[in-house]
């Protein structure tokens, strides 16, 4: 995947906490194979210090927000990432989890 790797900045203007932990809403792109069947915004939990950048927008399958949009999952051909912990994101986390299996 053509990305990098950034760290969270510690000195944010807007006090943000390093690492982003806790509950966030995400973003899926329309036609994402792991979004499938999502009616509402699904929420998922976030333990992170670092984001990817990816240099293609077409890989981003969804993006959160803190403090700016961030990308919360990504795919590129068979490659599947998410920045969040789906296991630990209840009904959501499973959703994805069985859409994933699906594949």
């Amino acid at each position: 995947v053509d990305a990098d790797t950034v760290r969270f900045r510690l000195d944010s203007p807007n006090g943000l906490k390093v690492p982003h932990m806790g509950w966030n809403t995400v973003e899926p792109k329309s036609g994402s194979v792991l979004f499938s069947g999502f009616i509402e915004p699904p929420r998922f939990y976030f333990v992170h210090s670092y984001h990817v950048v990816c240099r293609e927008a077409e890989d981003i399958q969804a993006t959160a927000n803190y403090g700016r949009q961030i990308t919360a999952a990504l795919q590129h051909g068979h490659i599947l990432g998410a920045q969040f912990h789906p296991e630990k994101s209840h009904t959501y986390g499973m959703r994805l989890l069985k859409n994933f299996a699906a594949l």
